[in-house]
């Protein structure tokens, strides 16, 4: 009897021991058990919906974190990439040295943090050597097992535009909010701007955030939205594949860029079915990885990772917490901004439920001619104002609510009744339209300096009223910003369609050549509207010229 007990103390210790050891040579993560099941996916090349079966597997709860690829280096001395693109300045990443490494980088803010500049080599690599370490099947995951994720596991109400919950997404995910939209530009002169959206909520992190602080869905998995974007073994090919049946990646002999899903802390609730490209070869700060662990199509028990990672991991968002804990909200977002034009007055009104909690008001107005902008009222304790001085030119007015020093997210935008009409032969400006409300107004660096504002147009388009004094043929020639990929707009007279016009060539502000049109003559409305799948447009002016 002593024996038999020496002998299972002897297991029980050698068992520890080796635990012990394996946990100071490598980390494995916790996983969450997916059963098998379907999914409906997107057929991206006509839009049609087809069934997905998914095989059983596990998935890590958390991302990649630094302290698991610390592991892999230690051992094996691995040379990580040190071109990465990290750094945050005015202008975001682009004011950045592409000088980041995976330990020595703008976000590696803890051991408990998502591991990033480390390329898709990187990952593979490591996913190859955890599998040789543990003996099991571990791999970056696929697109097919992301969306199924998210499809199955109660994520959806938080992300669809009528989702129930869609106004607490900061509960699930790490994005683009109000707190990290008052403290970036303090801390870092990085401002966000018209172009992003912002998610009216707090979930109180600037940057990029610990693993796992945000609430799992059913399954038990964290982030798969928010906190950095995660790139999957799928090749990207030409971002058209199906994907096959059971759920794997989709892999190519020739794969030169990789697909990558959800979003990060600097942007907002993706689009589900979006395909991110990410070359193999560009290395940089905001996207990272999850493992998947294969099994073979059976149902296994999850995971439940090296205890030490897992106590570590737990420490970290205790300490996350307590920092979350002594962050103060902001206002609610003021809504309803309403216009109305009092002669030689512009009158204000809006909505505001924090109105009673002590909230005041803030006016902005900008000039979108000159593209000025200046705090026309501040202070405000009630949910109007006058404006008894308005612009001459059109302008464009917004209102945030604050608390003290903490402002919400800014109001919808409204637009005054200014109304330009360009007698042709002219040079349109393109910041000089009738109609165009999320039509955003910029300045240009590179343009010269008597004609730096140009307006951009994203999914929508811009109305300018003209005046034809004689009819017959003229020219249309714009300037615009070439992204360096195929670009096209219409341009539309009274409604309907007067010229296609197709950019081409290098990136950057370019003259395109002057089309031939026949206008009539009168009054009319001249539509600029981007067309295609970007559908996005920077045009600076149009010159119209009479044949």
């Amino acid at each position: 009897m002593v024996k038999k007990i020496f002998s299972i103390f002897v297991a029980i210790s050698c068992s520890q021991a080796f635990a012990s050891t394996q946990s100071t040579t490598y980390f494995e993560p916790p996983t969450a058990s997916i059963p098998a099941g379907s999914f409906m996916a997107k057929d991206h090349k006509n839009g049609d919906l087809y069934k997905v079966g998914v095989l059983p597997f596990q998935m890590a709860k958390y991302e990649l974190t630094v302290a698991e690829f610390r592991k892999f280096v230690e051992d094996t001395g691995y040379q990580a990439p040190t071109n990465c693109l990290h750094e945050i300045g005015p202008g975001w990443f682009g004011a950045g040295e592409k000088d980041g490494s995976w330990n020595n980088n703008f976000f590696n803010l803890s051991e408990y943090h998502p591991v990033v500049c480390i390329g898709t080599k990187g990952a593979e690599e490591y996913a190859k050597w955890l599998s040789e370490k543990s003996g099991k099947q571990y791999r970056l995951m696929s697109e097919a097992q992301w969306l199924y994720v998210i499809r199955t596991g109660g994520y959806e109400q938080y992300l669809s535009e009528n989702g129930k919950k869609r106004g607490q997404v900061c509960e699930i995910a790490n994005l683009a909010d109000r707190h990290a939209n008052a403290m970036t530009n303090k801390m870092y002169q990085a401002q966000y701007s018209a172009v992003y959206t912002i998610e009216d909520c707090n979930d109180r992190e600037v940057l990029s955030s610990t693993v796992g602080l945000y609430k799992a869905d059913k399954y038990g998995v964290h982030d798969l939205i928010g906190n950095i974007q995660e790139v999957v073994a799928d090749c990207y090919v030409d971002g058209k594949q199906r994907f096959p049946q059971g759920g794997g990646p989709v892999i190519s002999d020739n794969c030169s860029s990789r697909i990558a899903k959800g979003s990060s802390w600097h942007w907002e609730v993706p689009e589900i079915d979006r395909r991110g490209e990410m070359p193999d070869d560009f290395v940089a700060a905001i996207e990272g990885f999850r493992l998947v662990l294969d099994t073979n199509g059976e149902t296994r028990p999850a995971e439940t990772g090296s205890p030490e990672f897992v106590e570590g991991v737990a420490k970290a968002q205790q300490q996350a917490k307590l920092v979350h804990s002594q962050i103060a909200d902001y206002p609610n977002k003021v809504a309803d901004l309403k216009l109305e034009d009092k002669g030689n007055k512009v009158h204000l009104s809006w909505q505001h439920e924090d109105i009673h909690q002590g909230a005041t008001y803030q006016v902005i107005r900008r000039d979108l001619v000159n593209n000025n902008e200046q705090v026309i009222a501040k202070g405000i304790m009630t949910t109007s104002f006058m404006d008894q001085n308005p612009s001459k030119n059109k302008a464009r007015y917004k209102v945030f609510a604050h608390y003290g020093e903490r402002a919400g997210l800014a109001s919808n935008t409204v637009d005054s009744n200014v109304q330009y009409v360009h007698a042709l032969p002219i040079r349109i400006q393109a910041e000089a339209f009738s109609q165009g409300a999320d039509v955003t107004v910029s300045n240009s660096t590179q343009e010269p300096k008597h004609d730096l504002v140009f307006a951009n147009m994203r999914n929508t388009s811009a109305d300018y009223a003209i005046e034809v004094a004689k009819a017959g043929k003229y020219t249309l020639q714009p300037r615009v910003f070439h992204s360096g990929e195929k670009q096209s707009f219409v341009v539309l007279l009274n409604g309907k369609l007067l010229k296609e016009i197709m950019t081409t060539g290098a990136e950057g502000w370019q003259t395109a050549n002057a089309v031939p049109v026949t206008l009539p003559k009168g009054s009319h409305i001249l539509t600029i509207k981007p067309i295609g799948e970007r559908a996005r447009l920077s045009i600076n002016w149009l010159d119209v010229k009479k044949l």
